[in-house]
């Protein structure tokens, strides 16, 4: 873990819904995994006092790229950002995805700020699909942000404007329903609902899998407890102790 400032290099908007911010780093880009994060100082002022959290969208050597959305003043702040402007970062943090699964096909499912960490995982390691769901085809990823994603890349939106029409879930259902549940593993990280209907899934279907909770983390090393998981063994924060959890270690999201 490490805590330095960078030099923005790149800020920019890809589609309706994301920004991408690029940086270099050799100390934060050190030993990455798809699924860490790190803890972001937008601005060295009291508004807004408190650090953000956010996904390594992608790695290559010292160059990362974080995938990000306005949510909120923070973000808000964060998307007017120019070249040469300095950032504070601590990372990276948490605990990652489970880099390779033995015998089963592997199956992504993804959702708003979900995205950026399942992109990751899927350029990094060899999956089967990578299911995203978007309210309309204004949110869905350009295909040069996906060109070496090392997957099957199916869409739905709410609209029906673009792949399947529906909730992600939906996707789900069919790719279990033609590969069988009993060949598959599930990493879905998103919205909270989306996450829970999925991991409900996989319970109903018997079906092994992980999910990336998010939750507001103000300090990203377990000190704050703002982060806190329930796990039939009792609540523990997400920051350190996730964000990934297996879906037997998570009692809800």
């Amino acid at each position: 873990m490490y805590d330095e400032w960078v030099s923005i290099t790149e800020n920019k908007k890809v589609n309706e819904k994301y920004y991408k911010l690029t940086f270099r780093s050799k100390k934060l880009s050190k030993k990455v995994r798809p699924g860490q994060f790190m803890q972001m100082m937008i601005q060295p002022a009291l508004d807004p006092f408190l650090r953000r959290p956010f996904s390594y969208y992608r790695v290559h050597g010292d160059k990362i790229e974080v995938l990000y959305e306005i949510l909120g003043r923070g973000t808000g702040l964060l998307s007017q950002k120019q070249k040469g402007e300095r950032l504070k970062i601590v990372g990276p943090l948490g605990r990652a995805f489970t880099p390779k699964v033995k015998k089963k096909k592997r199956v992504l499912v993804a959702g708003g700020v979900g995205v950026p960490p399942l992109i990751y995982l899927a350029e990094t390691y060899a999956m089967d699909y990578l299911l995203i769901g978007t309210k309309s085809k204004a949110e869905v990823m350009p295909r040069k942000e996906l060109a070496n994603v090392k997957a099957k890349v199916l869409y739905s939106t709410n609209d029906g404007s673009y792949g399947k029409k529906g909730y992600v879930s939906v996707l789900l259902e069919e790719v279990i329903k033609k590969e069988g549940a009993e060949n598959l593993f599930i990493q879905t990280c998103g919205p909270n609902v989306m996450m829970q209907a999925v991991m409900d899934t996989a319970v109903r279907e018997g079906i092994e899998g992980e999910a990336s909770i998010d939750k507001p983390m103000a300090c990203g090393v377990g000190v704050c407890l703002g982060c806190m998981v329930k796990t039939p063994t009792g609540w523990v924060p997400s920051c350190t102790q996730g964000p990934v959890f297996r879906f037997d270690e998570i009692e809800c999201i």
